[in-house]
């Protein structure tokens, strides 16, 4: 079959990720869309081989780092974004999945209001349910600090991204979307986002948690002295939550993951 120009691009960066892609790229694989719509960019960002994902299918890209390695995910995404060739563009940690129904909910959705989000369920690494991050009717920006965890969007590829530096670009990105593009759609039924906790990750390590909170921080203080507070005074008040439940986290002194520490202290849906 002769490929088409896509309609969704998938964004996948790497780095030491060999152990768990393939796990990613078959959801992709999986969705209940048609498959040929769909393009996926391998971007590269530790420097390694990844050839032998490429060989999978012709649906498949490699993009390598020309220069620098070791960016980070949010320049890693940047070069994908850059490479895609799809109307909409998503974004895929390489040891997460998509449940089989995210295409086929979202992009409705993302092609009517330009952006779409599923809720965001957590697994351990033994493919445990742990929580489900569930903002309701529809996501806002007070969520992703009532809410303390992650939502990744389907985006048209005109609004999508820069991603900024450091260990919250992925927030950050998506509260600015949030803040662009005003719309209310209902939260799509059954489709997640399935974030993996994996313990050989960065995002396992203690000290990244103080990273984040740094990081919060930082953003927090740029909405309070860089912006006008009044019209950003949701974005910022969604940060002072996300800075007090990372150090409820840090101080708490917890050998759980900060989603298995959150999970016993929030109902979620």
């Amino acid at each position: 079959m002769k490929f088409k120009t896509p309609e969704v691009s998938v964004i996948i960066p790497v780095f030491k990720a060999h152990k768990t892609l393939a796990r990613a790229i078959n959801s992709i694989r999986n969705q209940k869309f048609a498959y040929e719509k769909i393009e996926i960019i391998i971007s590269v960002d530790d420097g390694l081989l990844y050839d032998e994902f490429k060989k999978l299918d012709r649906n498949i890209k490699l993009l390598k780092a020309s220069g620098k390695i070791m960016t980070g995910a949010g320049q890693a995404r940047n070069r994908g974004i850059k490479a895609a060739k799809g109307k909409l563009v998503g974004f895929l940690d390489a040891d997460d999945t998509w449940s089989q129904n995210y295409l086929k909910e979202l992009v409705p959705i993302a092609l009517r209001y330009g952006v779409a989000f599923a809720k965001t369920e957590i697994f351990n690494n033994k493919g445990e349910h742990v929580c489900l991050l569930d903002p309701g009717s529809n996501i806002q920006i007070k969520h992703f600090g009532v809410i303390p965890g992650s939502f990744h969007p389907l985006v048209n590829r005109k609004f999508a991204g820069p991603f900024p530096e450091g260990p919250t670009q992925d927030v950050i990105h998506a509260i600015r979307l949030l803040k662009k593009i005003h719309y209310r759609y209902k939260q799509p039924l059954n489709a997640k986002y399935e974030l993996w906790l994996n313990k050989s990750s960065k995002t396992a390590e203690k000290k990244f948690s103080k990273l984040v909170d740094n990081s919060y921080k930082k953003w927090r203080y740029y909405y309070l002295t860089k912006t006008n507070i009044k019209t950003d005074l949701e974005i910022i008040k969604a940060l002072q939550l996300k800075i007090n439940w990372n150090n409820r986290y840090i101080s708490s002194r917890s050998k759980e993951s900060f989603y298995e520490f959150i999970s016993k202290k929030i109902k979620f849906s």
